[in-house]
């Protein structure tokens, strides 16, 4: 019977998949993808995250294919015209197609997510989901998401740091980045219950490099958190409801910002933030996202360095809307209830694609 209901739930979100273009595809996610069963035991890396996907679905494994390749972003929280919390976030990784997915787990908070297609779901030659005969890799989704938003008006976002991975061994229950992301939006409906939750496991690190978290929730309180040394951090802003601001290096004072990043990024959106009052409307926060892009050469792999995807959420219109491929004259508007549905949005921005590092 259990079988019979995984293939039914399979099928019906299979079933969803559909393409905008060839850089974005949307998935709603159907039937119960067991994250209390994952929690139950943890995952301390990939490999462990790639059983308990293959064990449940008895299915085809995801590729996982995760490998060092400058994944960088930016993410800040700001109040728009109506007092709404805006929550502005570009993805910065190798090229590829962004997906957006709708999940609504039985035991948990609905949300609207983002995640990148050849990230520990498919290779680079195999990007463009609708040419496959059934992409069975994609039932591993919700545990791969880079960031996202739930019914609650909470939104949690992932950042690389270059500085030593965590990897915490205190006896709690293991996890990586993209199963915290999960749990957070599952689970939590404030940025303080999101605290709680990562300090409820022992985080542990992917390939060589440490992760903070942007968390934002719709009463507007925010907060970063980090890993130095091994020890959580939690870095909040001077007073509650002030923006926060976050990039690729530690926040954490005393730190080792060695090998941080994103400083410009940091300054730029910082002063935009102040200039203009603590106030930007959607479109403007698009418009700050498409100035603090990159796009580069990886000095050492053979392709680009890329934004993949600007998003910026609405914690209490429940809203995403989306630029992906630094196309941002056009935009995406999707709805977290109203699943594969979308609206275009003339944009008005002006951007040239140039190389920046």
């Amino acid at each position: 019977m259990k079988k019979q209901i995984l293939r039914r739930a399979e099928s019906k979100t299979l079933d969803t998949l559909k393409v905008i273009h060839p850089g974005i595809f949307m998935l709603e996610f159907n039937g119960d993808y067991g994250l209390d069963e994952l929690l139950g035991t943890g995952a301390k890396d990939i490999a462990g995250m790639a059983r308990f996907i293959q064990r449940r679905t008895r299915r085809i494994a995801p590729v996982l294919n995760m490998k060092p390749v400058d994944f960088a972003c930016s993410a800040f929280n700001v109040r728009n015209e109506n007092g709404n919390v805006l929550m502005g976030r570009n993805f910065d990784y190798k090229e590829s197609p962004c997906l957006i997915l709708w999940t609504h787990p039985e035991n948990g908070y609905r949300s609207i997510n983002t995640l990148t297609v050849n990230f520990m779901l498919y290779g680079v030659k195999h990007q463009r989901l609708d040419r496959q005969k059934r992409p069975l890799r994609l039932m591993g989704a919700p545990y791969v998401c880079m960031d996202g938003m739930n019914e609650m008006g909470l939104a949690c976002a992932i950042l690389e740091i270059k500085a030593r991975p965590t990897k915490q061994s205190t006896g709690r229950i293991p996890v990586i980045p993209p199963i915290i992301v999960r749990t957070v939006l599952d689970k939590c409906s404030t940025v303080d219950e999101a605290i709680e939750q990562f300090s409820k496991y022992d985080m542990n690190d992917l390939i060589g490099v440490n992760y903070h978290y942007m968390l934002a929730d719709a009463e507007g309180r925010s907060a970063v958190i980090e890993y130095v040394d091994d020890k959580i951090s939690i870095i909040r802003p001077a007073k509650e409801g002030d923006d926060t601001v976050v990039t690729n290096y530690f926040l954490t004072d005393g730190a080792d910002n060695t090998k941080g990043r994103g400083f410009d990024r940091f300054d730029d959106i910082s002063e935009r933030l102040c200039g203009c009052g603590h106030s930007m409307s959607e479109l403007d926060v698009m418009e700050l996202l498409s100035r603090n892009t990159l796009y580069y050469h990886h000095p050492r792999l053979p392709h680009m360095v890329t934004t993949c995807w600007s998003n910026v959420f609405d914690l209490e219109e429940k809203t995403l809307l989306n630029c992906c491929g630094m196309e941002y004259a056009e935009g995406y508007k999707f709805s977290l209830d109203k699943p594969c549905e979308y609206e275009r949005i003339s944009t008005g921005i002006k951007f040239e694609k140039k190389e920046r590092h």
